[in-house]
């Protein structure tokens, strides 16, 4: 019987996002998202090509990406007429794709720690049912939406070649292999991610070289610091856990998540209900409702005073993702 070993879900929150930005920055350097990112820029007609962009990313995302996928965009829009729209696009295709897994994005990995007190407390396969058809259908809107506004112009072809760096995949893909693990077994113990933290911890020490290091988004962090802050005020508030109306805790988190950062709603919603499918599903469509709307989105803002986003297109597409998510949860009510 494994030693049971508790960790408050801040501090789970802290480790699992820094191995997560290890891998990331691993992926990252390994140049495996530029070889695909130049072959799909080889086409020439740049409809087809954003739609192969918004695929590639909308795959990726779901493995703690979207940050290191925004990086890529600032280059990949450069070959575009249409710039504004094609960087809202595939910013849209990173966030919505990102929602269908547990470690697709800050505001789900928190949540599934919260539902388990500091370890996992929703199994991948589980936690894929409740996102799939919003997953699908978000994907199937976002292309449809991106085939009718974009124009089948020439882009411009810039031929760069890239070579796969392969001592960085394979780094990646072990570390995800890690942190794969504890979300199937840390289920059962908290022991798991102290074994987490000992193994991926020297494994990183060992194989993770000053340059990918270098390359870690650190950023990311500072979401983590915020939700110690939040969880140990509404864990101490004798708050306890309401039965609120799941329409109710829906819209709190879309019009919260939209107006005061997803990230942030992730940290209070699971202290106000039980009710996973309302919580996951209001945060995911709030979070692409503003420039405000998640962390990915601040930065952006931030690094490109927002003049590049089409505001317009993007709370278009985040009044059709509501409109679905609605259909879908109470739908089949």
């Amino acid at each position: 019987m494994p030693v049971e070993v508790s960790f408050p879900v801040p501090v789970a929150y802290f480790f699992l996002v820094l191995f997560l930005s290890f891998m990331s920055a691993s992926i990252k350097q390994s140049k495996v998202i530029d070889f695909f990112g130049e072959k799909i820029l080889g086409e020439k007609n740049s409809r087809k090509a954003i739609l192969m962009l918004i695929a590639l990313s909308y795959l990726l995302s779901p493995f703690f990406l979207s940050f290191v996928l925004i990086t890529y965009f600032r280059n990949w829009i450069l070959r575009f007429e249409e710039k504004a729209k094609t960087l809202t696009l595939l910013i849209l295709s990173t966030l919505i794709g990102s929602i269908i897994t547990p470690f697709g994005n800050l505001q789900n990995v928190f949540i599934v720690l919260a539902f388990g007190n500091g370890k996992p407390g929703i199994s991948i396969s589980s936690f894929v049912s409740i996102m799939l058809p919003l997953w699908v259908s978000g994907f199937f809107a976002l292309v449809l939406i991106s085939y009718f506004i974009s124009k089948g112009e020439e882009i411009k072809n810039i031929r760069k070649s890239v070579k796969i760096r392969k001592k960085e995949l394979v780094f990646s893909i072990i570390l995800f292999l890690f942190i794969l693990g504890y979300f199937n077994i840390g289920r059962q113990y908290n022991f798991n991610l102290l074994g987490l933290i000992i193994i991926g911890g020297i494994f990183s020490l060992v194989f993770m070289g000053m340059e990918t290091l270098k390359a870690v988004n650190w950023e990311l962090l500072i979401p983590v610091g915020i939700s110690f802050v939040f969880y140990y005020l509404f864990k101490y508030l004798p708050i306890g856990i309401f039965n609120v109306n799941p329409f109710i805790i829906y819209s709190i988190g879309v019009l919260g998540a939209s107006g005061f950062s997803s990230n942030v709603l992730a940290f209070i919603l699971p202290f106000l209900s039980r009710n996973v499918s309302f919580i996951l599903y209001s945060i995911s469509v709030g979070s692409i409702a503003s420039v405000f709307g998640c962390y990915e989105l601040i930065l952006l803002f931030i690094r490109t005073k927002e003049e590049k986003i089409n505001k317009v297109l993007l709370f278009g597409v985040f009044m059709v993702f509501l409109v679905i998510s609605i259909l879908l949860l109470f739908g089949r009510r």
